[in-house]
């Protein structure tokens, strides 16, 4: 399958770095406009709408619509966290998409923090299949540019 990786310093420490992503508020902060996207709604593993934090078993609705086409019509995009770790000085958690409710045949975002020194080592990696494209990597020059905005935002919204 089709992977994309990218790994930067975020100069933040851990903590709020951590905090900054385990909330919907971080989600929505780094979604570029150009994606059409927003976040419709967020339901914890219990029920709960707009849980504190990303547990297990949390689904985020995204509406998409991208770059904000009004020939091409909203689609949900519906990811489950299916993971999530944490200690002192590392998380992580995972997210992928639930069926068929979303562009992708196939998706899977490991987010990664770790502290270094009073920073946040931020590490995003991403597998992926298109409907009809098989292993072909067409998506990977939109993945890096979504990545890389994704951390550029990151640390110009948290920057010490």
């Amino acid at each position: 399958m089709p992977t994309y990786q990218h790994t930067s310093v975020v100069p933040a420490d851990f903590a709020t770095v951590w905090s900054f992503y385990d909330a919907i508020e971080g989600l929505e902060a780094l979604t570029p406009e150009w994606l059409g996207g927003r976040v419709s709604r967020v339901v914890g593993p219990d029920g709960t709408v707009a849980p504190d934090e990303f547990r297990v078993g949390t689904e985020v609705h995204l509406t998409i619509q991208p770059f904000n086409c009004g020939f091409l019509p909203e689609r949900e995009w519906v990811v489950s966290i299916t993971d999530r770790e944490m200690s002192d000085d590392r998380a992580a958690f995972v997210d992928e998409q639930v069926g068929d409710r979303g562009p992708f045949e196939t998706w899977r975002h490991t987010h990664r923090f770790a502290a270094l020194d009073g920073d946040t080592v931020l590490h995003d990696r991403i597998t992926y299949r298109v409907p009809t494209a098989g292993d072909f990597p067409v998506m990977t020059p939109f993945l890096a540019g979504f990545l890389r905005y994704r951390h550029r935002r990151t640390r110009a919204l948290l920057a010490e």
